[in-house]
């Protein structure tokens, strides 16, 4: 019997690219009945958790609420769901070496990974795969229009179910710039969680 995944869903706000990723993460993962209720309710309740200078809460979610919630993941046990989460800064990984980030991917894993977006605005994806030459992620921010940067960064809107809809290249993306958009960033600010499916 063939297996329905469910398929990704876009953001429905500005800020909610992190909760829509994990959820996006569960769905690539797990098959729908496998995924408990409780998970749903504490990524949402985790999730969205900074403060502006003005004391807006909810624009966008912190690393560390990341990092928690991954930790939480990883220890919850419902039936099928059992979950590895690892959460990497820093030079913790590249998407040029061999890394645990391609290792995971080539493991059937998948990732939220954290991008510059421009105007000093940082952004998730979850990671899909890599060949030789691109990256390809499922963004959950519709774009208008297939080339972001020229020759380095494309949006994929054709892209269907459980599809990559971006692919960067993987020097690009690789860049140690906190200016150009679609890069991971200086090593000081990259940030990653890898997720991956266990044996029940």
């Amino acid at each position: 019997m063939k297996v329905i995944k469910t398929p990704f869903s876009y953001q429905v706000s500005a800020y909610d690219c992190v909760p829509i990723s994990f959820i996006n993460a569960l769905a690539y993962l797990f098959e729908r009945d496998d995924i408990p209720p409780l998970v749903i309710q504490k990524i949402y309740l985790y999730c969205l958790d900074t403060v502006t200078s003005k004391g807006n809460l909810g624009h966008g979610t912190t690393g560390l609420a990341i990092a928690l919630l991954g930790n939480w993941l990883q220890k919850y046990r419902e039936g099928n769901f059992v979950l590895s989460a690892t959460y990497l800064e820093s030079d913790g990984f590249s998407v040029v070496e061999p890394s645990p980030l391609s290792a995971c991917l080539e493991q059937k894993g998948t990732a939220l990974v954290r991008l510059y977006s421009g105007r000093k605005l940082w952004h998730y994806v979850l990671a899909l795969k890599m060949d030789d030459e691109w990256f390809y992620a499922f963004d959950p921010c519709r774009r208008g229009r297939r080339t972001i940067v020229k020759g380095q960064v494309e949006y994929l809107p054709d892209a269907r179910e459980q599809e990559p809809n971006l692919r960067i290249k993987r020097q690009w993306l690789d860049t140690l710039s906190d200016k150009k958009r679609f890069c991971l960033g200086t090593l000081k600010q990259r940030e990653c969680l890898l997720l991956r499916r266990l044996p029940a």
